[in-house]
């Protein structure tokens, strides 16, 4: 099925949901407030559902405060997008919103998305659903406002740390020459997502830093929190994003685990330094991402889990 087909369906949608995935990030979250705007001004009506919290830095995202949670709605759609959804389960509860659906789309930028949408598009090697989700809205007609390219810009540069990872693709860069071409102020989006932060996430990096071990003979670092550990940081697991990447950066560390105990089991965080990877290993066992940073949920207990990993780790790393 290619492109056409998809934006086809998506003119013919009247009343639609916009799904992030679960444990939100900023290039899902951008990605689908950017298209709720872009399809607002086609006339349609539209939801934004999120099975989770999104962080207090993207606060400042025009249409945050929208987002509902499954249980908000009644789910009465005719067409629904999975936004930046790799797997179907990480739809979470609003998985049921989504199967219900008359017709289903997925718009995504994860190589290990198996195209679990009536309607797919998926580009497996682009480093942002939001670079997906501009040429979705150029291609519909719509004129990129300033509020969708502050979501947009958002979410690449996020996904792509701050346009310094590798699979930082060269069409993410010309866009982001577009959007801010528009008037984007990418100085105040660095300030808030990069340069400000919260005394409670201070606290919880601190703990990350005590708790961070070694492995394999430092070539992987392991950082684990526990429900204990953020309730003394005052944090929550929004606060978490880039903890993994302090493990990283230590001299030698060819890979990195975060784990940390939710609710729906325990959630890895897996980076990895370019030329190794971890999107394989993620995918082992039921989860996916990119080649140098994936993730993945295991109902097992924590320590389990990260030997788990560990042990896919080494066969990799020998």
């Amino acid at each position: 099925m290619n492109n056409q087909d998809w934006l086809c369906q998506a003119r013919k949608a009247k009343r639609m949901a916009l799904i992030a995935h679960v444990s939100p990030d900023g290039d899902t979250v951008g990605a689908t407030l950017a298209l709720r705007l872009a399809f607002l001004s086609l006339g349609k009506e539209v939801d934004v559902i999120c099975d989770g919290k999104t962080d207090k830095s993207l606060g400042y995202l025009p249409g945050v405060e929208c987002f509902l949670r499954p249980e908000e709605t009644e789910g009465l759609y005719d067409t629904v997008i999975a936004v930046d959804v790799s797997d179907h389960k990480l739809l979470g509860k609003a998985d049921a919103i989504f199967d219900r659906a008359p017709v289903r789309m997925v718009i995504d930028h994860h190589a290990t998305n198996p195209g679990y949408g009536d309607y797919n598009y998926i580009r497996g090697d682009e480093c942002s659903c939001c670079v997906l989700a501009y040429e979705v809205i150029t291609a519909l007609g719509v004129n990129v406002t300033l509020d969708m390219g502050t979501c947009l810009m958002t979410g690449m540069s996020t996904d792509t740390g701050h346009f310094m990872y590798p699979y930082t693709t060269p069409l993410a860069f010309e866009i982001a020459g577009k959007l801010r071409a528009l008037g984007v102020d990418i100085s105040y989006i660095t300030r808030v997502l990069y340069r400000t932060q919260e005394r409670t996430a201070v606290n919880l990096t601190r703990i990350a830093y005590q708790k961070l071990h070694f492995e394999l003979d430092g070539q992987v670092g392991v950082i684990e929190l526990t429900q204990a550990d953020m309730d003394e940081a005052g944090a929550d697991y929004s606060q978490t994003g880039g903890l993994v990447n302090k493990a990283l950066e230590v001299e030698g560390v060819r890979m990195a685990i975060l784990a940390t105990q939710r609710e729906e089991g325990v959630k890895l965080s897996l980076r990895a330094v370019e030329p190794d990877t971890v999107n394989d290993i993620a995918k082992q066992f039921g989860g996916g991402g990119h080649a140098q940073a994936a993730g993945v949920t295991m109902h097992m207990p924590m320590d389990a889990a990260v030997q788990t990993v560990l042990a896919a780790m080494k066969e990799k790393l020998g």
